[in-house]
């Protein structure tokens, strides 16, 4: 099927903002593209392949189920080789068709599905929590105003997430706090814990600690300051340092020789130099896909669907991906 114009027009001209940015969207450092509504956007990828029913509200209480084909062991050792998928905000990017980006819900879609690694937007509130938010304010993904820093958790949690361009029930669904993610996570998929969005690294640390997800949570920045001081209150803190320039590659394997990160994520506008010297170490890339979703959302396809592999062949070892379905599709897995 082929998008609604307007869709179309929305995607392309979102398409060369996103490309620039898909390197630093997993850390938040650029703009979503505009988002399309139900009823501009009725055709777009395929169907989901799982039913809401297996992650809305009306899943609480129900265990999600979980099948990848690689062991959560060897997610976590960056020795094991294999081929993972990250959900990005959940399986809710931006770009996403199945839950309210960074929701429960959409953790609970992203295990529903089966994926390796899920990713978080964790920034505190006016009182110390730390809620799963993208923006600096609410205004975008819920039904209220303001901004995060400056509102209560509380506050946060009074306020309901726009859901309507989504098939599913998602009533009770409302802005998270890491604590409730990690939970929800927790003995299904890797917990990538995004600590660009705050200095407040005692506190990201205090929650993996909480909820006793050491092995379920990587501490996953550009800033090796903030991982330096997260290793130093939880020395066996599992790590993915990012790399946005070729020559930082060399230095940061040095650093980290003795506490190998469980995956080194490239900026995209550099993949896939580097992968070779990360591989000659022994270690595994990460990198983003988000023009390939794009791709995939304007296109449709096997033939769109194969640029997952192809980044892949390229040198990744994880992609993270506003349309986990989709990769997992080009993968076999569905």
């Amino acid at each position: 099927m082929q998008l609604r114009p307007r869709a179309l027009a929305l995607l392309a001209s979102a398409a060369g903002a996103y490309a620039g940015a898909a390197a630093g969207c997993g850390s938040g450092d650029a703009g979503p593209p505009p988002a399309t509504t139900a009823a501009e956007d009725d055709a777009g990828t395929t169907p989901p392949p799982i039913d809401p029913a297996l992650f809305d509200c009306t899943s609480i209480g129900r265990a999600p189920e979980r099948a990848p084909p690689t062991t959560i062991a060897c997610v976590r050792d960056p020795k094991c080789a294999g081929r993972f998928v990250a959900a990005h905000r959940g399986a809710g990017g931006e770009l996403g068709v199945l839950a309210p980006e960074d929701s429960l819900a959409a953790y609970r879609a992203a295990i529903a599905l089966g994926v390796e690694l899920v990713e978080t937007d964790p920034r505190p509130t006016a009182d110390g929590a730390i809620v799963n938010v993208h923006d600096t304010t609410v205004d975008r993904t819920t039904d209220g105003t303001g901004e995060v820093a400056a509102m209560t958790l509380a506050a946060i949690r009074d306020l309901h997430l726009r859901a309507d361009r989504f098939a599913g029930d998602f009533s009770c669904e409302r802005i998270p706090t890491l604590e409730d993610v990690l939970a929800t996570a927790k003995g299904h998929a890797i917990v990538l814990v995004d600590a660009n969005k705050t200095d407040r690294v005692d506190l990201l640390v205090a929650a993996i600690q909480k909820t006793d997800t050491l092995e379920w949570a990587v501490f996953d920045t550009s800033d090796t300051a903030k991982i330096d001081e997260a290793l130093s209150l939880e020395p066996r803190l599992m790590i993915q340092p990012r790399v946005r320039e070729v020559a930082e590659v060399g230095p940061l394997l040095t650093k980290y020789a003795a506490h190998p990160p469980v995956f080194v994520e490239i900026d995209q506008k550099i993949f896939p130099d580097g992968a070779a010297d990360i591989h000659g170490a022994g270690l595994r890339v990460f990198t983003d896909v988000f023009v390939t979703d794009l791709g995939v959302r304007t296109r449709g396809g096997d033939a769109a669907r194969g640029d997952y592999l192809r980044m892949l062949e390229k040198g990744a070892d994880a992609i993270q991906t506003d349309l986990p379905h989709e990769a997992l599709r080009a993968l076999g897995r569905f």
